[in-house]
């Protein structure tokens, strides 16, 4: 206590040495949200190397979405990810007091291709019922949500307002609750069109969260496709390990996680 903090050996290559210096005093919080950063000068001389090896470093941190650079004004600190689990944004959202926001980009009932009329159980000539939202936090673009829902099951959906949690709605108009979801995540990079209703550049980071839904009775009730940003958003997960038995207890969340000044968000099964 009280002496000079020790600086990690170097390693090679140095801009990612530099960069991990860096991102552990993020995620640690001495680097607050929306601060400078230091610059590319002060790095050189703090940590002995050039300044094109401290630039190359803040570009790393910069990919990774640690941090933004400002032409003029220097570098600062990136918001934090907001963290999700494989389920619900809106009460996840509400929960840790976000201020989550949904806009209606398209809704309309159409015929479905052939994959998806066989995983919904729907019947020669029968329809289903798209929806596509744009979810945000805060006013900020977050995730772009396609959902696909057999409309004989549901229909009247689309004459509700479509702005709220849509397992609340279908609940409390169809008395259907979700029991699981099938879920796979991708990383991808975003396509002109998916960049630009996200309010990022074409070819940035995204991760796409599919999920099969499931109802009570292991019937599927919902496709769903999310296109995340991937400099805002991180996804965690808790499951049993292979071999271990975990039938007398629940399984404890993980130990050492994100830094408090960090943001920490879960889900738990609404949409």
């Amino acid at each position: 206590m009280g002496g000079k903090q020790r600086t990690p050996a170097r390693s090679s290559p140095l801009y990612l040495w530099v960069a991990s210096l860096l991102r552990d005093q993020v995620e640690a919080g001495q680097l607050d949200a929306q601060g400078p950063v230091p610059s590319e000068r002060d790095l050189s001389e703090r940590y002995g190397v050039s300044r094109m090896t401290a630039r190359h470093a803040l570009e790393t941190l910069a990919l990774e979405g640690y941090v933004y650079r400002h032409a003029r004004r220097g570098t600062f600190v990136a918001e934090p990810r907001l963290r999700f689990g494989v389920g619900s944004f809106t009460r996840m959202m509400s929960e840790g007091d976000r201020l989550p926001g949904t806009k209606v980009l398209a809704a309309d009932t159409l015929e479905p291709d052939s994959l998806v009329s066989r995983m919904l159980a729907i019947a020669p000539g029968g329809r289903v019922h798209r929806l596509q939202r744009l979810r945000t936090v805060k006013g900020e673009p977050i995730a772009i949500e396609t959902i696909q829902l057999p409309a004989e099951r549901f229909p009247d959906l689309l004459d509700h307002d479509l702005t709220g949690s849509l397992w609340e709605l279908l609940q409390a108009r169809y008395d259907v609750r979700p029991a699981k979801a099938d879920a796979r995540v991708t990383a991808v990079t975003l396509g002109r069109l998916e960049a630009e209703t996200l309010g990022v550049k074409q070819g940035s980071p995204a991760i796409v969260l599919a999920r099969t839904v499931f109802g009570a009775n292991g019937e599927i009730v919902a496709l769903a496709r999310e296109v995340y940003r991937g400099d805002r958003t991180e996804f965690s997960v808790i499951a049993p390990v292979d071999g271990i038995d975990v039938a007398a207890g629940p399984v404890s969340p993980p130990v050492g996680g994100d830094h408090p000044t960090r943001e920490d968000a879960r889900t738990t099964g609404r949409t």
